[in-house]
């Protein structure tokens, strides 16, 4: 008398699940970075910590996530400026500039106040537990 065994194959729903909680853990883990990054943020007017944002996007080897503002002086605030520049990589000499009331400055550049590369360092094993606890509810666990 033979076995009859039934095969079924479930690998696309298990796909379906694990891209879903991949997903979730993604989103959840850029707000805990976006969240860290806001607090971080020098504020004036309070305009480039309200950018900081975050995106999803979906690529042939699964998602990618950024965080960043859309601010375009955003990058002169993570890195500084001129001779004040990370890393020694900015103008040297100095410049001048005139402002909107007409009268004249001369500048060195601006110290680097980072917020997004810390704000990614100080939370990324809060992100790595959080994305884990996601993908494990993919196992029953």
């Amino acid at each position: 008398m033979a076995n009859k065994v039934k095969f079924t194959d479930n690998s696309r729903q298990a796909k379906a699940a694990i891209d879903e909680q991949m997903k979730t853990g993604l989103e959840a883990g850029l707000m805990i970075i976006q969240a860290q990054a806001k607090a971080l943020a020098p504020v004036d007017s309070g305009e480039l910590r309200d950018s900081i944002g975050y995106d999803i996007s979906q690529t042939n080897n699964g998602y990618l996530g950024r965080i960043g503002s859309p601010l375009m002086h955003a990058i002169y605030v993570e890195y500084g400026t001129g001779e004040l520049a990370k890393n020694g990589a900015g103008r040297k000499g100095g410049w001048k500039y005139k402002d909107t009331a007409g009268k004249w400055h001369f500048t060195r550049g601006m110290a680097a106040q980072p917020f997004l590369l810390p704000a990614f360092r100080r939370t990324k094993k809060n992100v790595e537990v959080t994305i884990g606890a996601k993908l494990r509810k993919v196992g029953g666990k």
